[in-house]
This record gives C-alpha cells, sequence and structure tokens, in this order.
C-alpha cells in the first residue's frame, strides 16, 4: 500500500499530508475519523511492510516508550500495525518543528529551547535510554510553546530489524551530519555522550544557520579539523556552551543535566576562555592608548653665549691649616658591610627557596599534563576486550588527585573530578554490556566465565573509584 493525500490508513485515519519522510519512515498529518482530532501517524517501512518475526519484534520494541513520561517528550499514544507496516499515533504540534527556526531565534529562546531539549534528553539517559538521531526534526514545538523530543526509544535492536526488513531502506541510527566523531570509528555504537554531540551540532545550526561540519558530521572533526567559528552575536556563555558540547572527546562533553542547570541561570556558566578563539578572545581584550615620547625631533640648536672677559686674579692667600679630628669614617664602612651582608645573604636564601618552588611547579604541571595524556591513551584503548587499560585510567586518576592535592598545584587545571565522572560512566556502559553477555551465555561455558571474570574486574574498579 503507497501512502498517499486522500486515503485511509488503518480503517480509521484520514491522510491530509505528508510532515516528513526519513530514511524508513513517514509522518502525516491525519484526522482520526473516530474522534475527529488531528493526529501525527508516524509509519515505519511505509509502501512495503514488513516480515512476520522482524513486524513482531519491532512492535515489541516500540512498546518500551510507553514507560517513559516526561513534558519535553512527546510520548506516542497508540501503537499498532497495519499492512505489515507499524505506525505510532502522536499528538499533533501545529508550530511544527525546530527545522523551521534555524537562524531565526533570539538568544533567549535558544536559551529556552536548550534547556527543553536537555531536560528531556536527561530523563532519557536517566532510564539508559540513547535517542541516536538528535536533529532539528525531531524537536517539535507543543501548543504551549514547549520544545518536545520525538523518535525516541527506537533502539539499536529495533533499528537493526528495520535495517534487515526493509528492502532499499537506509537505517543508520543516526543522520550523518549530527553523528559525533566516535560514531565514525571501529566500535561506532552510540551513547549519551554521542547525543550531546549532535545537541551541539544542532544548536550550532540553530545559531548560525548551517550545521557545524556540513554533510560529514562528526567525521571530519575525527580527521583533525577544528570546531568553526561561531560568527553570530551572542554572549561567551553560549559560544561556550556549544563548543563544549562539540568536544572531540566524549569526556570533554557536558551531561544533560549540567546542561538544564546552565540554561537556567547562564551567567553562572563558569566560562573556560581557552576554548575560544584566538581572535574572540582578543576582540574582548580592553583596549589601553599608551602616550609615547618622540625621540625624532631634531635638537634645538644652543642659544649663542657672550665672551665673558675674565677678571684678573687676586693674590694668593694660604689658609689657615686645620685642626685634626679623630675619624669614625672606618666604623661607617664596618656597619655597612655587616649590613650587606646580612641583606645580601637573606636576598639570596629567598632567590634559591623562590627557584626551589618555581621548580616545583613546572615539575608538578609537567607531571599533571603528562597524566592527563596517559589518562586519555588509556580511555580510548580501553574497552571489552581490554579491561587492563581502565585499570591504568584508574592509576593515573589517583595520581591526579595526589598532584591537584599538592599545596604548590593551588590555582592551576583541576580536571581529576571530571575525569573520574568520565571513567565512571565509560566503566558503567561496558560492565552493563559484559552482564548481558554473562546473562545470555549458556551455563558452564568458557564464554560465562570469562564474562564473570570480567565483570569482577570492573566491579572492584568501579568500588575504587
Amino acid at each position: 500500500m503507497q501512502l498517499q493525500e486522500n486515503t485511509l490508513f488503518a480503517n480509521r485515519y484520514q491522510l491530509e499530508r505528508l510532515l516528513g519522510r526519513g530514511g524508513f519512515s513517514e509522518v502525516w498529518l491525519a484526522k482520526d475519523n473516530w474522534t475527529h482530532l488531528k493526529i501525527a501517524l508516524k509509519v515505519y517501512a511505509p509502501g512495503q511492510g514488513m516480515d512476520a518475526n522482524g513486524l513482531q519484534e519491532f512492535c515489541g520494541e516500540l512498546a518500551n516508550v510507553f514507560d517513559l513520561n516526561h513534558t519535553n517528550l512527546l510520548k506516542p499514544t497508540h501503537v499498532d500495525a497495519y499492512g505489515e507496516m507499524p505506525y505510532l499515533i502522536m499528538a499533533y504540534c501545529s508550530q511544527g518543528s525546530l527545522a523551521g527556526k534555524l537562524g531565526k531565534m533570539t538568544e533567549d529562546e535558544i536559551w529556552h529551547m536548550i534547556h527543553d531539549v536537555s531536560a528531556g534528553l536527561a530523563y532519557l539517559h536517566e532510564r539508559d535510554v540513547v535517542h541516536q538521531d538528535i536533529k532539528p526534526d525531531n524537536i517539535l514545538i507543543d501548543e504551549f510553546n514547549n520544545y518536545v523530543i520525538t523518535d525516541f526509544g527506537i533502539s539499536t535492536r529495533a533499528r537493526s530489524t528495520l535495517r534487515k526488513s526493509v528492502v532499499g531502506g537506509t537505517v543508520s541510527g543516526g543522520t550523518t551530519a549530527y553523528m559525533a566523531p566516535e560514531r565514525f570509528s571501529r566500535q561506532p555504537a552510540p551513547t549519551k555522550a554521542s547525543d550531546i554531540w549532535s545537541f551541539g551540532a544542532m544548536v550550532y545550526e540553530v545559531i548560525e544557520g548551517e550545521v557545524p561540519f556540513g554533510e560529514v558530521g562528526g567525521g571530519l572533526q575525527k580527521g583533525g579539523a577544528e570546531i568553526p567559528l561561531i560568527t553570530k552575536n551572542v554572549s561567551d556563555a553560549l559560544k561556550y556552551t556549544v563548543y563544549k558540547m562539540l568536544s572531540k572527546e566524549t569526556w570533554d562533553r557536558p551531561f544533560a543535566k549540567d546542561l538544564v542547570k546552565w540554561a537556567e541561570n547562564p551567567s553562572a556558566i563558569a566560562i573556560d576562555y581557552d576554548l575560544l578563539t584566538a581572535e574572540e578572545k582578543a576582540a574582548e581584550q580592553p583596549r589601553t592608548g599608551r602616550e609615547t615620547q618622540r625621540f625624532d625631533a631634531a635638537p634645538e640648536p644652543p642659544v649663542a653665549q657672550q665672551p665673558v672677559t675674565p677678571e684678573p686674579a687676586a693674590a694668593y692667600v694660604a689658609p689657615p691649616a686645620p685642626k685634626k679630628k679623630k675619624s669614625l669614617a672606618w666604623l661607617w664602612v664596618l656597619l655597612a658591610l655587616f649590613f650587606i651582608g646580612g641583606v645580601g645573604g637573606a636576598c639570596g636564601l629567598f632567590i634559591y627557596h623562590q627557584a626551589q618552588v618555581n621548580k616545583r611547579i613546572e615539575a608538578l604541571s609537567a607531571e599533571h599534563y603528562e597524566t592527563c595524556q596517559q589518562f586519555n591513551s588509556y580511555l580510548r584503548e580501553a574497552g571489552l576486550e581490554n579491561i587492563e587499560a581502565y585499570q591504568n585510567a584508574k592509576t593515573c586518576l589517583l595520581r591526579l588527585d595526589e598532584i591537584e592535592a599538592d599545596k604548590y598545584y593551588e590555582g592551576t587545571m583541576h580536571v581529576a573530578g571530571d575525569k573520574r565522572q568520565a571513567l565512571k560512566v565509560n566503566l558503567r556502559e561496558v560492565y552493563r554490556e559484559v552482564e548481558r553477555r554473562y546473562q545470555m551465555a549458556p551455563e558452564g561455558s568458557g564464554a560465562k566465565t570469562r564474562n564473570l571474570e570480567k565483570l569482577n574486574q570492573l566491579g572492584e574498579i568501579i568500588n575504587d573509584l
């Protein structure tokens, strides 16, 4: 069955207008002939349907979204299948999607959007749901001017089912222009941090009117491309937020719950100006003029002097011989030598101490930088088949704690807390995957034993953090 205007779908819904089309679905504005309400009808595998096994599995996956309830999620009200095509019924948002407001929003409106979307994402992430396809078309505006997320809860497994069932479908688990750099690696599975990067690409597009890396998406950043400048006249807080969301490394990105707080009070964001470009920082520097003296002017000619006629010298008269007094100059010289020696010694001790302090500070800073690099390297290498890398990353983290607690390291960069959180998130995701594999492995098998050993190793590392 081909979907077209003015046709009756599922013997109940009159199709009125196509609202949008994806690689494996279509969204229609329709009229419910039973309730006479306008609804949004999302049909998967339109026109061709799915095989019986795929249809049953996919509808079972869709049913999971009915347990998700939040103001900023557009929850389906019904799931069913018709003509071997699974479909969802949702409320119709007459104000359309965020795609219609690109490049047209004020900064206050953008912060409002960031707040609503991050609140919805935080709710999903707390329940270990990764959206996988954050983009303007999937952010709708309801009648109360709330921004709501749609197309959520479609798991990787459900997308895989569609890929196998839909002939010619392009089910990629995301739209390339909004896909994070790690999605282009050998382990492209989406994570919560991947949602944050997609969100950042979307906010960048809202501000600039175009996505940051074109249709290539994070693949261009993975190849070494820098984050493009935000050229529009927006606050440093908003620029900083977008740059953080678009960080190449997953652990450098904020959590969705952090973005909610940032959007509620942007003026309280602790901006790291190192993330802003040199051009942006230079534009913010106050210009102070200094008066300069000119040395190129020709010197004024000397005033001519009248010759003076010397007077005749008077006759020489010898002065009376002075009376001899006892000199105390030697005493003053001795006191001066003692004073100079004392001051010089004190200055020498101070200079030596300061040199040692500076050497200590430099050594700590160098070790801190090297330990951070080692931590990042171990975290990139860590995974299901390299649990030891997690142990090495934990060792680096403990050393970072010691360095940052050193009194001579006060006032410099403190990153141990952020890196600890990144390590915990990574460990928990891997732990859940190993636990899933352990439960699926046959009893008494080698796979069961290996996964149990990995669970114990990961559990020890997590507990030590």
